[in-house]
């Protein structure tokens, strides 16, 4: 008779492959959105001018007129500030040693301003978007990543406005409607693709 053997080889086992598979995919998808919602820009970027052969860029009606625009009505509106009038604002905060100095500031001079606010930073001080608008100030969107939407998909479009109005209501309880997108400083400056993100922001109810 033959003894039997002292050691069976087994097959090895598959499922922790699978297992390490999904791990890697899942670390990937986390880090994925981790750089989306912080992966901060930041300052104003180059103002790029409109070409004259655009033919889809925006009226002159819009171009030419005020920097206060209103496109979610059939007609467009645009609105200029007053004789003698400034409008203080602010972009890219809140920031968490710029913000208060300002608004010391502004308190010293009994002036108000309107801040338009990153989504991802609002995510992290709460407490200074609470203040702005504790102090009379006024609240806008600048994105949630300081995306520039004329050159993001429709759908990051949508979730660049949409993470930043929930992130304001989630700090404040209030809905915010004003927006300034990024890298469009002027309305003279806009392009085409500028001009259609502002319009389907407004659809959206900017």
């Amino acid at each position: 008779m033959t003894p039997p053997p002292r050691h069976v080889a087994r097959r090895d086992p598959r499922a922790h492959w699978f297992l390490l598979l999904l791990g890697v995919v899942l670390l990937l998808a986390t880090l994925t959105v981790h750089g989306l919602v912080t992966g901060l820009g930041g300052g104003s970027g180059t103002v790029v001018q409109a070409s004259t052969t655009d033919r889809t860029g925006p009226p002159k009606s819009v171009t030419e007129a005020g920097p206060v625009l209103r496109l979610d009505r059939p007609e467009r509106v645009s609105r200029t500030m007053p004789d003698r009038t400034i409008a203080l604002t602010f972009d890219d905060g809140p920031d968490p040693r710029w913000t208060p100095q300002v608004l010391d500031v502004l308190r010293r001079h009994h002036a108000h301003a309107t801040f338009f606010v990153v989504g991802a930073r609002v995510n992290e001080h709460p407490e200074l978007v609470r203040r702005i608008l504790a102090e009379g100030h006024e609240i806008g969107s600048h994105t949630f990543t300081h995306a520039d939407l004329s050159a993001a998909p429709a759908w990051r479009r949508e979730l660049e406005l949409s993470l930043t109005r929930k992130a304001i209501a989630s700090a404040t309880g209030r809905d915010v409607t004003l927006l300034r997108p990024p890298y469009s400083s002027l309305p003279s400056a806009l392009t085409g693709a500028d001009y259609d993100a502002l319009r389907a922001a407004a659809g959206s109810g900017h």
